[in-house]
């Protein structure tokens, strides 16, 4: 199989770091230099353990309590809407690519030659890049009176629609998620309407690559116009379609022919004001005609998974104060002026009270329904529709230092949660919204309170439901890297239609712009924007969106890579697979974070590594020339047979080459849940770190993206249950720098103490230590536990039992509120290799002497004193460790002489490059990725 391009790593690889006065490195926070203490008799210390099992069936029924648990919530108690409108969807259309024939002769198309594929809608999938699909189908022209109208709608075509109704050109529409819609009334007959939509698709603007040969080798990859960046729908095709969502196309929801009034409504929007107890109407109604028409607006208000009323059969008639009126305007009633519906879209706005409103919130999404009613002047009722909303506040908090903290409805909150990539969007493509369904909760049984609609806007019933589960999100326009010139303007605009689209959702939070915008437009500023150019369609887009919600809260960059960033820095991090990317692990496990600006909270909106799926998921699924046939093939086998799969390449930089698929499988598995947990409890003892989402939740096609958690079919994999624990909304968490000690050395793990609670909790944190089942010590303390923060309580301080054999050391820490005796709210737990302490065995070698070589303040001194290692003379050593190469060669002939007599010399710090070593040139590289 031929070398394949991994655009992703390579964007990894090559990420630059930034340097501005602006920026600062935060640091380890402080740790108190206090011992937990220890109890008089340790074997009555309990440390309990959460009661939340971690294997497949004990989730799966732990879904069905959930499933019953929020069914109230996604209730639909509101009384119906009399309905004004009747639509009709248009399900089966005719389809094929573009061939050289029909460019030709459009007439072909038009006419229905030539050979055409039945398609259901909605409908999508190749080609990518550049390319013409043409759409054809007839309808009949449904009955309408004499003053409505014939409306053509699509909730959203991938990317460029050209729409004809009987051979007339009716309008066009660019970007793959906004509803649009034509007035056809004009054009359409009694029966036998033509329909033809011409569909273009391009390559994106940071470029893709063309669907790979069959094998293997990739297509050629090109730049383009299209406003799209990595994830979407996908499709079900294992060569290309599967793997993180290819840019391609179609009719990708549903089309309807509807008839409605001339004025009509064409929007309705209810902007919760909830410090006001109130809300602002906003509709937007259309006047198809050419004279003015007077409306008035009959609006209720109910609860809709509640049994409420707020208001009903209230009539609200548009007005201005009379003193905003200009002269030449006619006076109507006392202090006011009506105002009539012009021509075209016009905008309504009123206020409504809403007293002791019940608050949406993840743990209870409480919603309203808002019914609206445009009547003439007849009384004749012309338009009706309905509006869930919920009333709740988000803030990111942007004035006072230290800024970016967030506010839900007035309280603290920090936001845990996942990137997703086409898993939901798949279950609304297909119809399976019990399957949505379940895939939300599956995110709250999870500990998740967001997901991040990772790089698109998504359709309209994610949103409805996330409303109605109860799971926060923030979505993102399609941008990845850099933004075309020339796309400045539509860029702006498809920023405005995003916010439309998800406006009227409680649970859509806030929005961003653009992922990992690169510096120096990725070295092409002849072509993207180059940075100041990006901050200043930041300041466009942001008035679009303001325009259309005054309340939105903007997250402009999710993980940038040109810093500093306009609004809460965010930074994504895969130092745990793109090895060093970001900061080493090593410095995020201590309590570093990467460079942000000073004075600012911050987000990690992307960390992860990859875990293969489950063998048994791929024997039934996988196509056969992926996978091992036969025992000698499987002893050869290797995750490069997959294709896009970074395991057989990157695992060299964290586990040994395996012998088996199953090995194969565990080994990614174990270090995936590991890595997991790392990343996941160092960002929650940081209580600067107010967001962050792991790459990514579940999969949405068999290999699709395999740093997901959980596979296509609902399997979760151990990391699902390391993020679970390690996003408890209290945690204890242990953090020590070393996992082996030897006997007499000192123990000391630091106690932490998480919250992602609004306030702070009273608890009992218990702590033990155990030799091989021997409880060596133990004590309790109480503690509170900061609302929505973190911080170390302490240390646990014991020195390492004498051993004559290798052990292990066991440290748990269990954090309770009361309730059921030993039953804990979380728990942790650290193994520690422990080892003899070097005294000479029966017959053994003599214990090592070491002895320092380079200056004082160089890598080995410091790695030395840290390890309390008492340095013997040059002389008497039998190890030298030396700081560097130069160290060497300042006493090469000395050096060689000790190893020649037995001596082993340990060398640290050897900068990149070639050395003479010993009479040999040994390379030092750096190590793959970063």
């Amino acid at each position: 199989m031929s070398a394949r391009r991994d655009v992703f790593a390579e964007i990894a690889a090559n990420r630059t770091d930034a340097s501005s006065d602006e920026l600062i490195i935060p640091e380890p926070l402080p740790v108190p230099d206090s011992v937990l203490p220890v109890a008089d008799d340790p074997s009555r210390v309990v440390v309990g353990d959460p009661d939340v099992p971690s294997d497949a069936e004990s989730l799966a029924a732990s879904l069905a309590a959930m499933r019953e648990r929020t069914a109230p919530f996604r209730a639909s108690l509101a009384p119906p809407v009399a309905q004004t409108r009747r639509a009709t969807r248009l399900p089966r259309f005719d389809w094929r690519v573009e061939t050289e024939a029909d460019r030709r002769e459009v007439g072909r198309v038009f006419d229905g030659k030539g050979e055409w594929t039945e398609v259901r809608i909605p409908h999508y999938g190749e080609p990518v890049g550049r390319a013409v699909t043409w759409y054809r189908t007839s309808f009949d022209r449904p009955e309408a009176r004499a003053d409505e109208r014939v409306y053509l709608h699509f909730d959203a075509v991938d990317y460029r629609a050209h729409v004809f109704v009987n051979g007339y050109f009716v309008g066009s529409h660019e970007g793959f998620f906004a509803p649009f819609e034509f007035d056809i009334t004009d054009l359409v007959r009694g029966e036998a309407n033509v329909l033809v939509v011409k569909v273009e698709n391009d390559y994106i603007c940071l470029g893709n690559d063309d669907p790979p040969a069959a094998d293997g080798t990739p297509g050629r990859m090109y730049q383009g116009d299209k406003i799209y960046a990595a994830t979407g729908l996908g499709y079900d095709d294992p060569l290309h379609g599967w793997h993180h969502c290819p840019p391609g196309m179609g009719i990708c929801q549903p089309v309807s022919i509807e008839t409605r009034a001339a004025v009509h409504l064409a929007d309705v929007f209810v902007r919760p004001l909830l410090e006001e107890e109130s809300a602002e109407i906003w509709l937007e109604v259309t006047n198809t005609g050419l004279e003015d028409r007077s409306i008035t607006v009959e609006y209720s208000i109910y609860g809709r998974n509640f049994d409420a009323t707020v208001v009903e059969g209230a009539r609200y008639r548009p007005a201005i104060p009379e003193r905003h009126a200009s002269s030449d305007v006619d006076r109507g009633a006392a202090h006011e002026v009506p105002l009539a519906m012009g021509p075209g879209v016009n905008y309504v706005r009123f206020p409504v009270e809403i007293p002791a409103p019940r608050v949406w919130s993840p743990d209870e999404p409480w919603l309203y329904e808002l019914q609206v009613t445009l009547v003439d002047e007849e009384g004749r009722r012309l338009d009706a529709g309905e509006r869930q909303f919920g009333m709740r506040s988000f803030m990111i908090e942007e004035e006072s230092e230290p800024r970016g903290k967030l506010y839900l409805n007035g309280r603290p909150v920090r936001l845990r949660g996942a990137n997703t990539m086409g898993n939901f969007q798949q279950d609304v493509f297909t119809g399976d919204l019990e399957q949505l369904v379940d895939d939300l909760l599956l995110a709250k049984l999870c500990n998740m309170n967001f997901l991040r609609l990772t790089q698109r806007p998504v359709q309209r019933e994610i949103y409805e439901y996330c409303d109605r589960v109860g799971i926060m999100t923030q979505t993102d326009l399609p941008l990845f890297g850099v933004l075309r010139r020339n796309q400045f303007s539509e860029a702006a605009r498809q920023a405005g239609e995003m916010e439309r689209l998800v406006r009227s959702h409680p649970c859509n939070i806030q929005v961003s712009y653009i992922n990992e915008a690169f510096p120096n437009a990725r070295n092409q500023p002849h072509r993207h924007l180059q940075r100041y150019e990006l901050d200043a369609w930041i300041e466009a887009a942001n008035r679009t969106v303001l325009l259309h919600n005054p309340d939105r809260m903007i997250k402009p960059h999710d993980g940038d890579y040109d810093p500093p960033e306009p609004g809460l820095p965010d930074h994504h991090c895969y130092n745990g697979w793109y090895n060093g990317h970001g900061l080493g692990i090593g410095k995020l496990h201590r309590g570093y974070w990467q460079q942000v600006k000073r004075g600012w909270h911050y987000a990690c909106g992307e960390f992860g590594s990859e875990g293969l799926d489950p063998v048994p998921l791929m024997r039934r699924r996988y196509p056969s020339s992926w996978l091992p046939q036969t025992p000698e093939e499987e002893k050869r086998w290797s995750p490069n047979s997959i294709i896009k799969s970074q395991t057989g390449r990157y695992h060299y930089m964290w586990f040994d080459t395996q012998s088996s698929i199953e090995d194969w499988v565990r080994e990614s598995h174990r270090h995936q849940a590991l890595v997991t947990t790392l990343m996941t409890e160092a960002f929650r003892r940081d209580s600067r770190m107010v967001s962050y989402a792991i790459h990514l939740f579940i999969d949405a096609f068999p290999s699709g993206w395999m740093k997901a958690i959980m596979d296509v079919e609902r399997n979760p994999k151990p990391a699902f249950f390391a993020f679970r624990d390690a996003c408890a909304p209290l945690l204890a968490s242990l953090r020590t720098d070393r996992w082996a000690v030897r006997s007499g050395e000192r123990v000391e793990l630091e106690a932490w103490v998480c919250s992602d609670l609004p306030l702070d909790t009273d608890a009992v944190l218990a702590w033990t230590a155990e030799h091989d089942g021997t409880r060596l010590a133990a004590g309790t303390m109480p503690v509170t536990v900061p609302a929505c923060s973190s911080r170390c309580v302490g240390l646990v301080r014991l020195p390492a039992p004498e051993v004559a054999r290798r052990g292990t050391l066991t440290v748990r820490l269990g954090l309770s509120t009361g309730g059921e005796p030993g039953r804990a709210a979380s728990s942790a737990s650290q193994e520690i290799a422990l080892f003899p302490a070097g005294e000479r065995a029966p017959g053994g070698p003599a214990p090592a002497k070491i002895a320092h070589v380079g200056r004082g303040d160089g890598p080995a001194s410091a790695l030395l004193e840290e390890l309390g290692i008492d340095t013997a003379s040059r002389d008497d050593a039998s190890v030298l460790v030396l700081d560097s190469a130069e160290s060497y060669r300042e006493e090469q002939e000395a050096i060689d002489a000790a190893v020649r007599s037995g001596a082993t010399v340990v060398m640290l710090g050897l900068e990149t490059g070639v050395h003479s070593i010993a009479g040999s040139d040994v390379t030092i590289e750096r190590t793959g990725m970063r």
